[in-house]
């Protein structure tokens, strides 16, 4: 970032610039819906609360003599470093050593290695102290094996040690990553018990859990605790509430905590401001959201990767892909380099508006910029192409994934099923189907419902049966969808018997009919002329609490009028009027 500022000369003026374009993009585009929410695109905000929890680790834990791991090049200078140490006449002592294993710690991926060093150490004479053991618990902890992190919490013990504030944090941590958060309170409190006071970090990552668990009145309860026993929270304590309560929907709420927060003289972060525009966004308050993103800037807080990805994703959603494609230049322009979650927010937004030659090209972009696409990526790329009906591009590009050595999912196959089935090439669909299978992945219900209602549509109703029967058998349970396809086509192809047989079913399965099932076997049964029973079944609607709307009045009066039942049909017609429904042309036909 500074040095995209050099280039630009004075940092006011670089200031200064980004907030002009990022404003205009967001107030020249008024936004009218709120945020959708998928699994994917819910990294973004996860990301946020992750990267808030890890940087206050980096600057809380971290051991004396930071520079020790200037020193290395690699993990082979490490080792040798580590076997020459270990050759001296008489041994360095511990502390030496533990400074050595903590630059290899902040190597990364090493940490098997920094377990293994440890037993050399022990079976050279020396013995370790509770710094080295504590390593060795981050270690396991990083490795996800708590269970071996507090069999070292054993060892500290057996060996007379006193278990100090970072080892129980870093355990408390540890299980929080591996989401045991009713053990990492259990733990908290056994911690309070021993008399070991808790610090802020040990606050912090206990309130993230309790976020994580959805308690988040738990956790601003802890943070008023935090005050009364003299541990002030932090920035980092305060942003992890404010991005729980904004996931809960609880904005306002969040913004008070943000105002007290400033207050009390502790300057917010881009995470702090990331979080508040993302939860502002969600009930489309843009004004609000743009005073925030100015706010930030003019406080020379610049959006970080998180931000940017963010505002890419509200404007693709919202169908504004240009405002999406002026953000992505503007962070480029100040040296933010965008990552696979980027680029796959605005190549899902050119998909959206079935742009799918301009996806294309921003996924070549990605390639030639270094940026690694993944399995979204692809299957972004693959639905685009299926909803401009190019389907050989989309099954080259899905074995294209695979040569690069990605994992299909689910969704990259159903995707393409999907494709097949709406062109009417069920062969091709089936054999993706059991490709599928043999390939060792799950089909999900969305993937029964694409191949069940393709071989419907095409008349293939013992298949679609035989399908939905091999579901059943699975540990899949069929749903609503599923049973309205199937009771559909078959009161269609006039096997009444059948469908009726599948409507019992449904409360045999413990699932309740919704309007646009029970007007489907309505109007199958006014088409083989049971009035009787069509009417029966309109009635007992209304005693399953499922009342009819103007679709299902229109359907059962169109079919008491067929059948010259005027009687019944003008009584209908004068039900749905005192409803306020509309009888449709099909109706005042008659």
């Amino acid at each position: 970032m500074l040095a995209a500022a050099r280039r630009r000369g004075s940092e006011a003026f670089f200031i200064q610039r980004c907030q002009m374009k990022i404003m205009g993009m967001i107030l020249l585009s008024p936004i009218t819906s709120s945020l959708s929410s998928t699994n994917h695109y819910n990294s973004i905000s996860s990301f946020t609360s992750s990267s808030s929890s890890s940087s206050s680790s980096r600057s809380r834990y971290k051991h004396k003599n930071d520079d020790a791991s200037s020193s290395f090049r690699n993990i082979d200078d490490a080792l040798a470093s580590f076997n020459h140490m270990l050759r001296r006449k008489p041994l360095p002592c511990i502390i030496q050593f533990n400074k050595l294993l903590s630059a290899i710690v902040r190597m990364r991926q090493y940490y098997d290695a920094v377990i293994s060093l440890s037993k050399q150490m022990e079976l050279a004479g020396l013995s370790p102290n509770t710094c080295t053991l504590n390593i060795l618990i981050n270690c396991f902890c990083l490795m996800q094996h708590v269970n071996l992190g507090f069999s070292v919490l054993a060892k500290v013990i057996k060996l007379g040690l006193q278990p100090t504030i970072i080892t129980f944090t870093t355990l408390i941590n540890g299980l929080c990553k591996a989401g045991e958060f009713a053990q990492a309170l259990e733990l908290f409190d056994d911690m309070v018990a021993r008399g070991c006071q808790p610090d802020v970090y040990t606050y912090t990552t206990i309130i993230n859990g309790l976020c994580k668990m959805g308690e988040t009145a738990a956790a601003a309860g802890l943070i008023k605790k935090m005050g009364e026993v003299g541990c002030q929270p932090d920035v980092v304590t305060y942003s992890t509430l404010i991005d729980s309560l904004c996931k809960d929907r609880l904005v306002n709420e969040a913004l008070d905590i943000f105002s007290y927060m400033k207050a009390k003289g502790i300057s917010p972060t881009v995470v702090s401001y990331t979080s508040l525009i993302q939860g502002l966004c969600n009930f489309s308050r843009w004004k609000e959201a743009s005073a925030m993103l100015n706010e930030m800037t003019s406080l020379n807080i610049m959006p970080d990767i998180v931000t940017f990805s963010l505002l890419i994703d509200i404007f693709c959603k919202e169908g504004n892909v240009l405002e999406a494609q002026g953000v992505l230049k503007t962070m480029t322009e100040m040296g933010v380099e965008p990552n696979v979650i980027t680029y796959n927010s605005l190549m899902h937004g050119y998909s959206l508006q079935m742009e799918v030659v301009e996806a294309r090209k921003l996924f070549d972009v990605m390639i030639t910029r270094g940026c690694k696409p993944d399995v979204f990526s692809y299957s972004i790329l693959i639905n685009g192409y299926c909803m401009v009906k190019r389907i050989d591009e989309a099954k080259q590009l899905f074995n294209e994934m695979i040569h690069q050595g990605l994992t299909p999912n689910t969704v990259s196959y159903t995707t393409l099923i999907h494709a097949f089935c709406q062109l009417g090439k069920l062969r091709e669909a089936r054999e993706l189907f059991k490709d599928m299978h043999t390939n060792g992945y799950h089909p999900d219900l969305c993937t029964y419902s694409v191949l069940l209602e393709g071989f419907c549509k095409q008349g293939y109703l013992g298949k679609a049966f035989r399908l939905f029967r091999a579901m059943q058998g699975t540990y899949l349970k069929p749903n609503l969808v599923m049973y309205t396809i199937l009771i559909d086509s078959m009161c269609k192809s006039g096997n009444l018997n059948h469908a009726r047989k599948l409507f019992s079913e449904l409360f045999v399965q413990g699932l309740q009919p919704d309007v646009q099932i029970y007007t489907t076997i309505i109007n199958g049964l006014c088409k083989e002329g049971l009035l009787d029973e069509a009417l029966e079944a309109f009635r007992k609607m209304e005693e399953d609490g499922c009342p009819p709307n103007e679709f299902s009045y229109n359907v059962i009066i169109r079919g008491f009028l067929q059948h010259k039942d005027e009687s019944r049909a003008v009584q209908l017609i004068g039900e749905m009027r005192d409803k306020g429904f509309v009888a449709d042309e099909g109706t005042t036909a008659w």
